[in-house]
């Protein structure tokens, strides 16, 4: 009975090494193994011919390190999803899946068709391209569930890494025409420590190099274009071999047009409103200046506040800044008309003054020249001396100016050709509220005016950044 089993076991160990045997012939010589399949009516599984790939397989070695032409790697990237655009960072996340063609000839087999090609097992046995992305800040690959790696392996030898990764990567951004500005975003690939002679990096030229997955959508920029090309480094220890990828990244500046600009310019309609306000209302008009100038510097630094400080002038500064001067400006037009009333009533009251003192000296002086003799003027009379005489002063319309008594005939005219409009003889006849409604229709007139010209100057100037 022992005999028996000995003999079964060597007979099952002389069978696995005759399977070997013919593996062997099989990869090394097709003609060998095909009298060997013919033989033995067997085909080798994906396993058996790792194991004898993996067996003398010098994973750390360069592929043809010892020949004249390096190995040449084709690089193929699916952008999956850009979940963040930070500013004030100037980086951004991104998902990728990388996909890597190369060839290695140590690895190549020949099993008459029978396998389309060998996915491996552990793709960290096979060697790989030593890649980094050269702006990246952070990075992980994804293996939750599992690792998301393949490896495949073909019977020539090329092999097809593909990877699914998440990366932080460097953005140095421009804020010259924010919030209309336009950032342009690269991935970096390079080699770390294979000259471009040992390892040249290609783009693959079967389909798009880039491809970016169907409803990508980001809630503050517009993906536009996707360049691809190359961008030799050079440095101290030789040349490497390095791939780029520009991604044009658009601001949806419609947020800043809602929430900033028209905001901005109906606090300036109200601070003109002040115009129209009688100078003797200076509370109000002081209001409706210093208001809007406290909104319009929490709406600016509210802007400020969404990109890093930066030393040049941004397009949103010129903005503020010259709607921060319009605003000002009408906050001293308030305070000149103030100071002008102020002074016009103190010069009224100094000669009302006047014109009191003066008749009551003249009245004095009258009775002394009289005497005592002469009978004093009756009461009649002493109220027509004392009574003031209308002073005839006339009344302008820009430049020109009429008399007290013409006035009154033609506010009497306008009653009679117009019935329905209510004139008032006073207010016609009022020179400084003629004057006052005059300069109040040509500063806001004025504001308008500049403000215009301001914004046909300024919207061209930073949309014409994309032609």
């Amino acid at each position: 009975m022992t005999r028996v089993v000995q003999t079964s076991g060597r007979s099952k160990l002389w069978s696995d090494r005759l399977h070997i045997l013919f593996l062997a012939m099989w990869l090394m010589s097709p003609s060998l193994i095909n009298a060997a399949r013919n033989s033995t009516g067997q085909t080798w599984a994906e396993h058996d011919i790792w194991d004898v790939l993996m067996e003398s397989y010098p994973s750390k070695m360069l592929p043809r390190r010892n020949t004249t032409h390096g190995t040449l790697c084709k690089v193929n990237l699916l952008i999956r999803g850009i979940s963040k655009v930070d500013d004030m960072k100037m980086e951004y996340t991104i998902q990728l899946t990388l996909r890597q063609e190369w060839n290695d000839d140590r690895l190549a087999f020949d099993d008459r068709g029978v396998h389309e090609y060998l996915t491996a097992p552990d793709p960290e046995k096979i060697w790989t391209p030593d890649l980094f992305f050269q702006n990246e800040r952070e990075g992980h690959a994804h293996s939750l569930m599992a690792p998301n790696v393949l490896l495949r392996l073909y019977r020539n030898g090329d092999i097809m890494k593909s990877s699914r990764i998440t990366l932080t990567l460097a953005c140095p951004m421009d804020f010259h025409f924010f919030p209309m500005d336009r950032q342009v975003c690269e991935i970096r690939l390079a080699s770390y420590g294979f000259t471009k002679d040992d390892l040249d990096l290609q783009w693959s030229t079967l389909g798009s190099s880039v491809q970016v997955a169907a409803g990508l959508n980001l809630p503050r920029f517009i993906l536009n274009e996707v360049k691809t090309d190359t961008c030799t480094s050079t440095t101290s220890t030789g040349v490497y071999a390095c791939l780029k990828v520009s991604l044009f990244l658009e601001r949806r500046w419609a947020y800043f047009l809602v929430h900033t600009y028209i905001p901005s310019i109906m606090m300036l309609f109200i601070s003109w409103i002040s115009f129209w306000i009688s100078p003797e209302s200076t509370a109000p008009r002081i209001v409706l200046c210093m208001a809007p100038l406290f909104g319009l510097a929490s709406i600016g630094t509210n802007v400020n506040d969404q990109v890093p400080q930066v030393s040049y002038t941004k397009a949103s500064d010129v903005w503020f800044g010259f709607c921060n001067i319009l605003l000002f400006s009408a906050l001293v037009v308030a305070a000149i008309v103030n100071y002008r009333k102020r002074m016009d009533k103190l010069k009224e009251t100094q000669q009302k003054d006047r014109m009191e003192y003066g008749r009551d000296f003249n009245l004095e002086a009258q009775h002394r020249l009289m005497g005592p003799s002469k009978s004093a003027p009756s009461g009649e009379e002493e109220e027509a001396v004392s009574k003031p005489k209308p002073k005839g002063r006339p009344c302008c319309f820009g430049r020109l100016c009429l008399p007290f008594d013409r006035v009154e005939k033609i506010d009497y005219l306008a009653r009679f050709l117009f019935p329905g409009k209510d004139y008032n003889p006073w207010l016609a006849s009022n020179t400084k509220y003629w004057y006052f409604m005059q300069r109040a229709q040509n500063s806001s007139a004025s504001f308008a005016v500049i403000f215009l010209i301001f914004n046909i100057i300024y919207w061209p100037c930073y949309l014409s950044k994309y032609d």
